[in-house]
């Protein structure tokens, strides 16, 4: 994916196919996710002209939200994904297979479970007693100082899960948007419950990378994050996290989405 991330306070206009930021001006042939953080002023009718390139953007500043590229018309994959429904089950104990597997390499853990034949609901348990092992073992590896007790979320009380959430949240919304340009309704999935606007199709595939995102985590706490990175409420100081966007760029170009969207492409057609 070719990502372009703008962190400051400035105009940003699309104009004969490029985009201008200040003095740089980016073919909008090269930009597939445009990640806009902070107070930027883009117009709707650029921001048109971008959702028409099928090039999707992430706003954050304090929460993030997602302008969607226009949807790809692909009604027989969508219909190929109620179809799925059916078996989801199967679906689901493949995703999180994987995501128990990977957890296990990382950590070295030894888990015991069985996922065949078995209903969603406990495919869930599964999963959820797998994480409460992990999120343990994988807490021991971050300095006394900065150890979280437990994986929270909603929302997070300390540095190490706000960190989490917040490069969670990144790859979530990039799933999002590169399964609507794949055709696929975002909303319909086979692990996750879909509930209001949630994406939970993204947060299926979101389960494959996890751990790669927890080892990228551990990694910049232990390279270039500290305390003094995050204010009182747990969020990243603007220099701070204008400091890091090299290396969080660098990490997310690792993520190869484009295998994990052939091989949902493939189990709900078969």
């Amino acid at each position: 994916m070719k990502r372009v991330i703008i962190d400051k306070d400035t105009n940003v206009s699309v104009k004969n196919s490029l985009l201008i930021v200040e003095n740089r001006k980016i073919p909008l042939r090269y930009i597939d996710f445009l990640i806009l953080v902070g107070d930027i002023e883009l117009s709707t009718k650029d921001i048109i002209a971008l959702s028409a390139k099928n090039i999707g953007i992430l706003i954050h500043k304090k929460e993030f939200a997602l302008v969607m590229p226009i949807n790809s018309k692909n009604a027989e994959l969508k219909y190929n994904q109620y179809k799925a429904l059916s078996f989801a089950n199967k679906i689901a104990a493949k995703i999180i297979d994987e995501k128990i597997k990977n957890g296990c390499k990382f950590l070295g853990l030894d888990f015991e479970y069985s996922l065949e034949n078995r209903d969603i609901d406990t495919i869930r348990g599964i999963e959820g007693s797998f994480a409460r092992i992990y999120f343990k073992e994988y807490f021991k590896k971050f300095p006394p100082h900065i150890r979280p007790k437990k994986r929270e979320k909603h929302p997070p009380k300390d540095i190490v899960n706000a960190f989490l959430s917040y490069m969670y949240s990144i790859v979530y919304y990039e799933l999002s948007a590169k399964l609507i340009l794949n055709g696929f309704d975002v909303q319909i999935s086979y692990l996750h419950m879909p509930f209001r606007a949630h994406n939970s199709l993204a947060s299926d595939l979101l389960e494959f990378y996890r751990s790669e995102v927890d080892k990228f985590v551990l990694r910049a706490f232990d390279e270039f994050l500290e305390a003094k990175d995050f204010d009182s409420r747990y969020y990243l100081k603007k220099e701070s996290r204008k400091r890091i966007w090299p290396e969080i760029k660098e990490f997310l170009e690792t993520l190869k989405y484009e295998e994990k969207i052939a091989w949902l492409r493939k189990e709900i057609s078969s």
